[in-house]
């Protein structure tokens, strides 16, 4: 099994790159996705009351409040953590037993870098766009302040930093340039599957 990582900051084209892969039937896991998923647990609700009541209305989290609480002190980001990241590997755990017999997988995780995870992967595409296309996409889609995008990514390791580890770079600014890639990368991973096939 081949496991594809996507990581890269808030806004940078992850999913787009993620849902490319889908589009050629490769299961994909979402982190994102699960976190939320996840957040609308009742037991999480009532853990997540426990420790900040103010996000907590009509039994619905106010995420805004949220994210402006974790993205200002990393103290509270940590507690959110450590509260969540169980979770989230039981659902890990449980998409790779169902795809257990893929020969691909491919990981949708922001984080990859930042918890030290790099080594379950067989490759990391790194997504990347300018910064404006990437400020304009959060602000549209999070409706979150200039300010709170900053927080978002000052918390999160910097481009530069993430090409220490020598990722394949995905510059998401166009569609196009992110389908070539995939398939490029697709192309080259049957070809290394079928010679397998054919030696055994």
């Amino acid at each position: 099994m081949y496991k594809i990582g996507i990581t890269g900051s808030i806004g940078t084209g992850k999913t787009t790159i993620a849902n490319t892969f889908a589009f050629f039937n490769i299961p994909i896991f979402n982190a994102d996705r699960e976190i939320k998923k996840i957040l609308k647990k009742r037991e999480i609700k009532r853990k997540l009351k426990s420790i900040w009541p103010i996000i907590i209305k009509k039994n619905n989290i106010d995420k805004l409040k949220l994210r402006e609480i974790i993205f200002h002190n990393k103290i509270e980001k940590k507690k959110l953590e450590g509260l969540l990241y169980p979770y989230l590997e039981k659902e890990l755990k449980k998409f790779e037993t169902i795809n257990n017999r893929e020969k691909i997988l491919v990981y949708d995780v922001p984080l990859i870098y930042e918890t030290k995870t790099e080594k379950k992967y067989d490759i990391i595409l790194l997504a990347y766009c300018d910064e404006e296309i990437q400020r304009k996409r959060v602000l549209i889609r999070d409706k979150i302040s200039n300010s709170l995008f900053e927080k978002i990514v000052a918390s999160q390791l910097s481009f530069n930093d993430k090409l220490k580890f020598k990722p394949r770079v995905i510059n998401t600014n166009f569609k196009v340039f992110i389908l070539i890639k995939v398939c490029l990368l697709l192309i080259r991973l049957r070809s290394k599957y079928a010679k397998k096939k054919i030696n055994t």
